[in-house]
């Protein structure tokens, strides 16, 4: 039976271990973001979270046990040595700043608080915490402040888990001994359950009854669920019930008595009880145990046998009675395999119809029996066996198909005898009785009684506590599994071995005088004892002794329960650091139920969101400490994430109590499972406020928004200004080159005229001088000597030949000179600066002769072959000169881009000078297309392409950008496309683009409006 109190007890340690436990405190120190560390006395690291492993750059293993001189240098570890020794000194907490230089080689100045704690038997642990000052000194100042604060308070919050530790142990010492105590109670009772061959009993004080075996209940006529709860007195005779009342107001610890017990369906009867009184671990009586002996049938027969003759003729009607209040279901069957009679009860249990019993009709009442059997083939041969050998008797067990079960017992009727009558086999044979019981009740009883009892025997040998028994002498008797396994003895070495074998030397006198209580029967006890182990190995173990006291009063032994509890002790030391560093930690750390009700906040936790004190905050549920938004999100969006990845971490906001204002946190959230069942039983919080860090960043953010607005503005103000430079250069470039182009044409002009106006009268004169000559020598053909000599050295024929030749070829050079001049005044358009129609066709061509000199062979290339393919198109309006700039500018490319190709691809010259053989294997010529057409009715299309290696598409992309140039420096500026860009875009409203792919040539297409609209 379990105590209430024991139960309460036992469930509130169980609450605060589960809390607590080594797993659970682990996964919250897991949680903290910063590096957490603690140090024993000898400055070697004992514990540590995962964050300092990696901010250490070492693993776990490699740390614990180790000190700062096995991982940094000389003069930091003296430096922390030192730091240290102060705090375990004066028991001050330390914060401090420093740089400190990680694995990777990186200085970080870091702040560590350290603070330094005992244990319950006085060692000295020191806890650490490191945060790297990142954007936090205003943090860092605040914290100086506090740090004593929170020392205080670490100091008061350990004296108060001292204090519950050591109430949690007074009383899991209390319930050591009420659980002992149960467990030798739940022994005896069910030693009597199972032993006891009389019906047995257990009342409270007054008489009401509590227990009753299967024998109680069958004495009594009624069911054992019927006996519990009823007053025993209701069994009691009327006539003996007074007697009753004073027997038990009497009675002493153990006494014997007789009264006569009334059934609830059948007579009553003489019964003899023996009471026993029954103490709790108080000495409080609290009830009676009764064995109850059935003498009615010993008085049954003394009274028969003086009253037969008189009875005689009473005996049928007695019998009858006695079969209808039997208990059993009764069939009698004749000699003759005819049914003669059956009680009530007989045709309760086979639920035997009313008509059916009326007919009278043997045959169909067997097949209502046999049609209720699972097995009415096995029931039948047995009836016809036991009829066919009618002396026998029989008692079996038959299975109905409702999933009852009946005892059922035969025996042949036959006449009595005298003492020394014989029997005969067949002659006095009457028939046969068949009595048949439900025990479905009882067999479910036995079932759980034997299953009880292998529990017990189970529990004995696979409980994890070491169960022994000793004699008086304190030798070993019992020794089960576990104490093997605990003290490492086989049970064939323990037993009849005193207990010395397991205690060392120094415990043996405290064991004595345990021994000594035990044996004067001064109740239990319990006790933490060192004990050794078969390999001599040293444990600390639990120990809880009861003496086994007979009936009166006699100690027979000892039973002792051990439970080894050397992981847990360890355990609970861990358990002390990891409260202390959750109550040291700077962060808020959270417990809530899986439902949402506040389990646990801490110190810093409290301080952060305006709660007084912790059972203020057990009060409150996850939806007070967040706004209905924020608590909508964590509903409906982080916690799902939780519960599927078991954890969540992000920002979030909490809500200050007191001001209601919303406090931005870096946010941890896991949950915490069951070490055995795996189903999740908490969540956990771990927050940090980020306000400063949140204002920090928002302010650096405005701050980067604004460099990019003015680095935006830059952007394009240096867009702008490299246009307009690119503008004035060119436009001054222009201008000028167009004045010196304009002015060395008007120069050359000049005296071109002059000599190509004298060239005509020059040659009239020749060709008059040259007739003169002709007229002279045929009028005077013999001249004078002189003369002739003279005409001989100047070779006069071959003069009047070539001198008209030579008047021609002077023509022919000053038409050339015109030409040229007309394309250079074409070219410069000084007199056309404004917009006006223009035949675009004369630009080109007059490009083409001032870069006529370029598009000539030489020894690195052929000729450079023009195809001129022009459509029909109208005057154009635009800039002549800055269009002329355009053609100049792509043309030059175009030829530049063609005696690349040849110095690339290696080409040599052959026979042919139009073609040459490419690094393909193909042969080719250095070819310029210019094609123009009207596309549109006010759109027109001018495309310069050349067969040379194409443009790369990284270059193409920034072909237009000022200064960009692929050119050697001196041989490019980079701006001739980014102005004709500028000009055909700006200027003309119109659009230039490069269509081009490596190996394939390029092919510039300008397009530009027929008409310009005014606005352009």
């Amino acid at each position: 039976m379990n105590h209430s109190r024991y139960l309460d007890n036992h469930e509130q340690k169980n609450t605060r271990e589960q809390n607590f436990s080594p797993a659970f405190l682990h996964q919250i120190i897991n949680g903290i973001s910063d590096p957490i560390f603690v140090k024993d006395r000898q400055h070697r690291w004992v514990l540590l979270n995962d964050h300092y492993c990696d901010f250490v750059g070492h693993s776990r293993e490699e740390l614990i046990g180790k000190s700062d001189y096995n991982f940094f240098p000389q003069v930091e570890a003296d430096v922390f040595r030192e730091i240290d020794e102060l705090v375990f000194t004066t028991n001050i907490t330390n914060e401090n700043q420093h740089l400190f230089t990680d694995a990777q080689g990186i200085t970080h100045l870091i702040s560590t608080k350290k603070s330094c704690f005992q244990d319950e038997t006085g060692n000295q642990f020191l806890v650490g915490s490191i945060r790297d000052i990142i954007l936090q000194n205003e943090v860092g100042k605040v914290q100086d402040v506090t740090g004593i604060t929170d020392s205080t308070n670490l100091m008061e919050t350990c004296e108060a888990l001292r204090e519950t530790l050591e109430e949690l142990r007074q009383q899991n010492e209390e319930l050591a001994i009420a659980r002992e105590k149960a467990e030798l109670e739940h022994q005896r009772y069910q030693d009597l359950f199972d032993l006891a061959p009389d019906a047995y009993l257990v009342t409270d004080l007054v008489g009401i009854i509590k227990e009753a075996n299967y024998i109680a209940a069958a004495l009594l006529s009624v069911r054992q669920k019927f006996l519990v709860g009823k007053p025993f007195i209701l069994f009691i005779a009327e006539s003996g019930r007074q007697t009753f009342m004073n027997q038990l107001a009497s009675l002493q610890q153990v006494q014997d008595w007789e009264i006569d017990l009334q059934p609830q369906r059948s007579a009553a009867f003489l019964a003899r009880i023996k009471m026993v009184a029954m103490y709790n671990s108080q000495g409080q009586q609290v009830g009676w145990r009764w064995l109850l002996c059935d003498i009615s049938e010993q008085q049954a027969a003394l009274h028969n046998r003086q009253q037969a003759e008189k009875d005689l003729h009473r005996l049928n009607a007695v019998l009858q009675a006695q079969q209808e209040a039997s208990i059993e279901g009764i069939l009698i069957i004749d000699e003759n395999f005819t049914v003669t009679s059956f009680n009530q009860k007989f045709s309760q249990l086979w639920q035997i119809p009313a008509a059916l019993i009326q007919k009278g009709d043997d045959r169909q009442l067997v097949r209502w029996v046999l049609d209720k059997l699972v097995n009415p083939d096995e029931f039948v041969a047995k009836v016809k066996y036991l009829y066919q050998h009618p002396e026998e008797s029989s008692h079996d067990e038959i299975f109905l198909k409702s999933g009852k079960i009946f005892e059922r017992y035969s025996a042949p009727v036959r006449k009595q005898q005298g003492a020394g009558d014989e029997i005969s086999p067949l002659g006095d044979y009457y028939g046969r009785i068949w009595y048949y019981r439900d025990i479905t009740e009882y067999k479910q009883a036995e079932a759980e009684l034997r299953a009880s009892k292998q529990r017990l025997a189970l529990l004995i040998e696979q409980t994890p506590l070491a169960i022994i028994e000793w004699n008086t002498n304190f030798e070993i008797q019992t020794w089960n599994r576990a104490a093997e396994r605990i003290f490492g003895y086989t049970t064939e070495e323990m037993l009849g071995n005193r207990f010395e074998i397991v205690v060392p030397e120094n415990a043996r006198k405290h064991v004595n005088e345990i021994i000594t209580a035990l044996l004067t029967q001064r109740g239990g006890s319990f006790s933490v004892n060192e004990n050794i182990t078969k390999d001599g190995r040293t444990m600390v173990c639990e120990w809880y002794n009861n003496p086994l006291v007979a009936p009166d009063g006699q100690v027979l032994g000892v039973a002792s329960m051990v439970l080894d509890i050397t992981e847990r002790k360890r355990a609970e030391e861990e358990q002390q650091k990891f409260v202390a560093l959750i109550e040291n930690s700077s962060d808020f750390i959270g417990i809530a139920s899986m439902e949402g009700q506040v389990v646990y906040v801490n110190p810093a936790g409290l301080k952060m969101v305006g709660l007084s004190n912790l059972e203020v905050a057990k009060t409150k549920f996850l939806d007070d400490f967040h706004s209905p938004e924020a608590f909508v999100e964590l509903k409906e969006q982080i916690t799902p994430l939780m519960i599927q990845h078991g954890f969540w971490q992000g920002e979030f906001r909490h809500r200050h109590f007191q001001t209601g204002i919303e406090i931005p946190t870096d946010c941890s959230i896991f949950m915490v499972k069951h070490p055995e069942t795996g189903e999740p039983f908490c969540r956990v919080a771990v927050a940090r406020d980020i306000t400063e860090r949140k204002q920090a960043k928002e302010a650096l953010l405005k701050s980067e928004a604004q460099l990019r607005q003015q680095a935006e503005e830059l952007k394009v103000a240096l867009r702008e200004l490299q246009n307009t430079q690119t503008h004035l250069i060119q436009t001054e470039k222009m201008s000028s080159l167009g004045q010196l182009v304009a002015g060395v044409a008007h120069e050359i002009n000049n005296p071109v005229n002059f000599i190509y106006g004298n060239l005509t009268p020059a040659k009239e004169y020749t060709q008059d001088l040259l007739s003169l000559l002709q007229l002279y020598q045929s009028h005077y053909p013999e001249p004078v000597l002189e003369i002739q000599d003279f005409v001989e050295q100047i070779e006069l024929d071959f003069l009047k030949l070539d001198f008209p030749q030579i008047i021609n070829s002077m023509k022919v050079g000053a038409d050339r000179i015109r030409e040229i001049v007309l394309s250079l005044r074409t070219f410069s358009r000084l007199d056309e600066a404004e917009m006006k129609a223009v035949d675009i066709h004369e630009g080109i061509d007059s490009t083409l002769m001032i870069l006529q000199n370029r598009l000539k062979g030489n020894d690195q290339r052929p000729t450079i072959e023009i195809i001129k393919e022009y459509g029909k198109l109208p005057l154009v309006e635009c800039y002549a000169g800055q269009l002329n700039q355009v053609f100049m500018n792509i043309l030059s490319n175009a030829i530049d881009a063609l005696e690349e190709s040849f110095v690339i691809c290696h080409l040599s010259l052959g026979n042919n000078s139009k073609q040459r053989t490419n690094y393909k294997g193909l042969m080719t010529s250095p070819t310029i297309c210019i094609r123009t057409q009207l596309q549109q009715p006010n759109q027109v299309t001018i495309r310069i392409a050349d067969n040379g290696l194409g443009i790369p598409e990284d270059v193409k992309k920034q072909l237009f950008d000022p200064f960009f140039t692929t050119k050697p420096i001196g041989q490019g500026t980079g701006m001739g496309l980014a102005i004709s860009y500028q000009i055909i875009t700006e200027k003309h409203g119109g659009s230039l683009e490069c269509l081009s792919q490596p190996g394939q040539g390029a092919e510039f297409v300008i397009k530009i409006p027929l008409i310009q609209h005014p606005s352009t």
